[in-house]
């Protein structure tokens, strides 16, 4: 990526120079330039790298087109319809990004410093190692005159909907995110010290491995966030809501979040499982009059052995059961729901009726196992066992025979299934 231009001054040194106003293109100047670039994108010596710093591109449509690497900085690209771009690589520093629209854009290492996105619609977009670092795009005194360049210190995402965005990697230090909506957002391994994610939904959000050091997460909605391996130094989560943790993620945060809201502690764990399966059995036996059924809710169950055992209406939901050995078990009708499965052992399993919505099964291992539907009493239909938005990245499935279940919105990259036709 070529050098952008000196955009930062000290004017404690030297007194402030001229702000450019922003440069209006004829529609036959922009599409020259467009034109250009994506020529560039494929013969670089027939075409020309386009730049379009400081131009007044507001409402622009530019969907679904190759931009990788072309230059924004302090444009206004408010409204602009930028959906499924490529724009790897690009520079937008201190550009106005505004509600534009940028849905299932590519973005990676894309430079957004100093950029505005308030209302900005990113849904699904890629910002692996996307740098939206503070910028400062030009340091002013005085009144800012109208048509001229805006100006922010740090990124801001205010009220911009950044769902199911990758953000892996991306720098966000000092960025303002207050109200934005990450429900589902990849932010594992980015770096955001100081950010402000004040109000924001980051349900369900992938923090694993992140620096949070003096980030501020007030009254943000964190229900089932991922957050193992993150760096936690004055980390504020006041009235932050952390329920549906797992253990493992719970034990990474609590001393930093003693006044945010919080599961209650679990019930059942496997200090007492011996006890509550046998009461479970009890249950069973006797069509539940005596006893009561077996629920693990938010427990750490890692790395037990449950290999031949037999298991009905057992209810593990939202437990950490990382590395634990189901081999040859037979699991009629369990709920394995949100729950962490990685690496789990299922050799030679029969799972009839059972349910994995919603858990992440990635590396667990399913070779030889059978699933199939669980038929009810009386010829009354049969229960399928269901994958539904569960997470099977990198599972082995070898040997296995899949009568059926429910893979929908499931993550199978990597992961070849033996549906039987």
């Amino acid at each position: 990526m070529g050098a952008v231009p000196e955009l930062e001054r000290d004017e404690t040194q030297t007194p402030p120079m001229p702000r450019p106003e922003l440069k209006v293109l004829s529609p036959e100047e922009l599409k020259a330039i467009v034109s250009m670039h994506l020529l560039w994108t494929k013969a670089p010596s027939k075409g020309k790298r386009g730049d379009l710093s400081y131009c007044a591109l507001s409402g622009i449509d530019l969907g679904g087109l190759d931009l990788h690497s072309l230059s924004f900085p302090g444009a206004d690209l408010s409204g602009a319809r930028l959906n499924d771009c490529n724009l790897a690589e690009c520079d937008f520093f201190g550009a106005n990004l505004s509600g534009a629209y940028l849905r299932g854009a590519k973005l990676r290492r894309a430079i957004l410093r100093g950029a505005r996105l308030a209302g900005t619609d990113l849904e699904g977009a890629d910002l692996h190692d996307a740098d939206l670092r503070e910028g400062v795009l030009y340091r002013h005194r005085g009144t800012k005159r109208i048509g001229g360049i805006e100006v922010d210190g740090a990124a801001e995402g205010e009220m911009t909907n950044f769902f199911r965005a990758d953000l892996s990697n991306a720098k966000l230090s000092g960025s303002i995110f207050k109200g934005a909506k990450l429900a589902g957002a990849i932010m594992a391994n980015a770096t955001m010290v100081g950010a402000d994610f004040t109000g924001c939904d980051m349900s369900g959000v992938d923090l694993r491995g992140a620096n949070l050091s003096g980030t501020n997460f007030t009254n943000a909605i964190m229900v089932g966030a991922r957050m193992v391996g993150v760096s936690i130094d004055k980390t504020v989560f006041t009235g932050a809501d952390l329920t549906g943790l797992l253990p493992e993620d719970i034990s990474e945060v609590k001393a930093w979040a003693r006044d945010a809201k919080l599961d209650p502690p679990p019930v059942n764990n496997r200090d007492n499982l011996p006890e509550v399966l046998s009461t479970h059995e009890k249950w069973l036996q006797s069509d539940g009059r005596v006893g009561q059924q077996a629920v693990f809710e938010r427990a750490d169950l890692s790395r037990l052995d449950f290999s031949d055992r037999m298991l009905r209406l057992v209810v593990f939901r939202q437990c950490s059961l990382a590395g634990a050995d189901f081999s040859r078990a037979r699991l009629f009708a369990v709920d394995f729901g949100g729950s962490d499965l990685r690496q789990a052992l299922f050799r030679g399993a029969k799972l009839n009726g059972g349910s994995f919505e919603g858990a992440d099964l990635s590396t667990a291992d399913m070779a030889g196992a059978r699933i199939a539907p669980l038929p009810l009493a009386g010829g009354a239909g049969q229960i399928p066992t269901s994958f539904r938005g569960a997470k099977l990245n990198r599972s082995l499935f070898a040997g296995a025979e899949v009568e059926a279940g429910d893979f929908s919105d499931t993550a199978l990259a990597g992961t070849p299934l033996p549906l039987r036709s």
